[in-house]
């Protein structure tokens, strides 16, 4: 499911029972409560489910679009050559470092709502990446910085520095660190990532979610509309069984 075809969760209000039905006007859910404490108990414990599974995959969603975004300037970066010019690896380079930092952003936030799904592991990777090596110029030394909170920053003057001194040098570093970047961005997007199970788990959780609550103001309306009462024909008791039994959906997150 796209996250931008979700329905609005605020949208799934009292008026999804305004329609009439066989000459009669069905009441809203507003009276829910007044027709079935109970049943609008179930409404709302089951609203609260879908808005923090939503919650869950918008975060997750932000999430992988900045990965994958990162994995687009990671992988340009890393194709810098001998001939590129100062101002072909500024930009590389300051594009590859927002996208690096709105991936920071992202997985911390992620994580911090408890969708850990690798981006612990994600960010420690990352670190390790970044790490001096022996073979190679600093990142210091070509202007690249780390901030406290693990995003990046960049100073134009010291990158124009060390590209004035040792252009090879720097287009070598910068290309290495794009392409070992990439591919850990790959990694966290492939279809066997725990993002990928995580995205798939809440967005099957999503309709199961959307679907009991369907019931339960099927029942509403059938009830408001004088439906019959009786173990067989019950809705409010069908959909209660769905919304507080073996139906409601698992906790977010792997």
């Amino acid at each position: 499911m796209d996250l931008q075809s979700l329905p609005g969760l605020n949208t799934r209000t009292d008026s999804a029972l305004t329609q009439g039905n066989a000459g009669k006007t069905q009441k809203a859910p507003d009276s829910l409560a007044k027709m079935s404490p109970a049943l609008a108990k179930a409404r709302e414990r089951l609203v609260l489910q879908e808005q923090s599974t939503a919650t869950s995959l918008s975060l997750l969603g932000r999430y992988k679009a900045s990965l994958a975004a990162l994995g687009g300037t990671a992988g340009a970066m890393g194709k810098l050559g001998a001939n590129a010019t100062p101002a072909s690896v500024q930009s590389a380079l300051d594009a590859f470092v927002a996208d690096y930092n709105a991936t920071v952003t992202a997985a911390r936030q992620s994580f911090t709502q408890g969708s850990n799904v690798g981006t612990s592991t994600l960010l420690g990777e990352l670190r390790r990446v970044l790490m001096p090596r022996a073979d190679a110029p600093s990142l210091h030394s070509l202007g690249v910085t780390t901030q406290a909170d693990g995003t990046l920053k960049v100073s134009a003057a010291a990158l124009k520095t060390a590209m004035d001194k040792a252009g090879v040098n720097v287009t070598g570093a910068l290309a290495k660190l794009g392409t070992a970047v990439g591919k850990l961005a790959e990694g966290g997007l492939g279809k066997s990532s725990r993002l990928s199970s995580a995205l798939t788990s809440l967005n099957s959780q999503m309709a199961a979610l959307q679907k009991q609550e369907d019931a339960l103001l099927t029942a509403a309306a059938k009830l408001a509309n004088g439906g019959k009462s009786g173990a067989d024909s019950n809705p409010i008791s069908k959909a209660m069984q769905q919304a507080y039994l073996g139906q409601s959906a698992p906790p977010t997150g792997p």
